[in-house]
């Protein structure tokens, strides 16, 4: 059984939108906060000391010389730990100096003394984003956005770190109420249609699209993106007819005809699927996965040494394509490598657990070798992966009850 078919599987946050999100992020990442008066201290030397040591940290900084400004405000910390213009202002210097773990940890204190404080939960939020620690960054944003609901930059960080730490449910609910208010932002309905795909809103990824498409009939990209729904919804035919639409707009678009080949390929229309691999080779896209589907045809047509070679071609290209390492151990259990078979399929099964396909070839490679419990143990595993699949339809029917009588 095959995995769904994905022409885009955003990681993090796709590299093509860095560059226009980074521009957001720029503009925000400046935010002063609150300017407050020193904590108050009954040491009137230690401050008059810290009141002349911020006017130098202000004389530095007009220099531009930030690295001697930091270690002026962690001087005035010593003097009053719990200045929140001290602190800050150090995770302001800390974040323009692109160190912002450092920025996060010192804004997290500044937190505690200004725990409403808008420009500090987005800096903060920011802080951890641009570290890569998006699970963390959603928290102050949150925050932030409850401070301040109409602010639309801190929505719009809030939704990235939703989508970057791959959380694509809550992303697409921020990202809905984005694209209301900018429908014509096309980063925004991209990361919108994205996350409907993550998260398995198909039914609203569809809807989306055909409100897309009313606008924008001639997108290559919607209509690629509308076929992945299809396909996602087992309207493989509907995915075709996509698909096709987008190749007549870009004959040349890459994965178009792989998408066609795949979905040609699921109706087990093998003399369609491989002419529109090889259209794909040819327009230099997805080459070494659709030699790999190239080399699956050939194994289902017993066309074995051609088969081989395909497969093996297709890894040299891209090491990680499951299908390539299944047909392999495929290959070699029939011609009783055992051996090999096992490697290969034990490599399949790693790039994907969800598949029982593997442990039930890996179990007849260990039953015809005699050894019976490791075949067990696979044939165990089919019975659970499939066991799960049977819950989540159940789920999906139920509408997400579970147990009788659980809420």
């Amino acid at each position: 059984m095959a995995a769904r078919f994905r022409v885009w599987r955003p990681k993090a946050f796709p590299r093509r939108l860095q560059a226009v999100f980074s521009l957001l992020v720029a503009l925000m990442v400046t935010y002063p906060g609150a300017s407050l008066a020193l904590a108050q201290t009954s040491d009137a030397a230690r401050d008059q000391q810290a009141r002349q040591l911020f006017a130098r940290a202000e004389q530095l900084i007009d220099q531009k010389n930030y690295q001697s400004a930091v270690q002026i405000y962690q001087q005035i910390l010593r003097i009053t730990p719990n200045s929140f213009e001290a602190l800050n202002n150090l995770g302001v210097l800390y974040a323009h100096l692109g160190k912002y773990p450092q920025a996060a940890a010192t804004y997290e204190r500044a937190l505690h003394l200004q725990p409403d404080s808008f420009p500090l939960l987005v800096n903060l939020g920011l802080a951890y984003f641009k570290s890569g620690d998006f699970r963390s960054a959603v928290k102050p944003l949150a925050q932030a956005v409850s401070v301040q609901p109409d602010n639309f930059q801190a929505r719009a960080l809030l939704a990235m770190s939703y989508y970057s730490a791959q959380h694509f449910k809550p992303a697409s609910e921020q990202f809905e109420k984005l694209v209301a208010e900018k429908p014509d932002n096309s980063t925004l309905q991209y990361l919108l249609a994205e996350s409907y795909l993550q998260s398995g809103q198909e039914r609203k990824l569809l809807t989306f699209f055909q409100q897309m498409l009313q606008r924008s009939p001639d997108s290559v990209t919607i209509h690629m993106l509308m076929g992945e729904a299809d396909d996602s919804l087992d309207r493989t035919d509907e995915a075709i007819r996509e698909f096709k639409a987008a190749a007549a707009i870009a004959p040349n678009q890459p994965n178009v005809h792989f998408g066609l080949g795949y979905l040609y390929w699921k109706k087990r229309d093998y003399e369609q699927a491989a002419a529109e691999f090889q259209r794909e080779i040819e327009a230099g896209g997805s080459v070494a996965k659709s030699e790999a589907y190239l080399g699956d045809i050939a194994l289902k047509q017993a066309r074995l040494e051609q088969a081989r070679a395909l497969l093996n071609q297709a890894l040299r290209l891209f090491p990680k394509l499951r299908i390539a390492h299944y047909d392999l151990g495929v290959l070699d259990w029939r011609e009783k490598k055992y051996d090999k078979a096992e490697a290969e399929l034990r490599q399949a099964i790693q790039l994907d657990p969800s598949q029982a396909d593997a442990h039930y070839r890996l179990a007849q490679v260990y039953r015809e070798q005699g050894k019976d419990r490791l075949a067990e143990a696979e044939l165990k595993a089919v019975a659970q992966i499939h066991q799960q699949k049977q819950e989540k339809l159940f789920r999906e029917i139920s509408g997400g009850v579970g147990e009788a009588g659980k809420q």
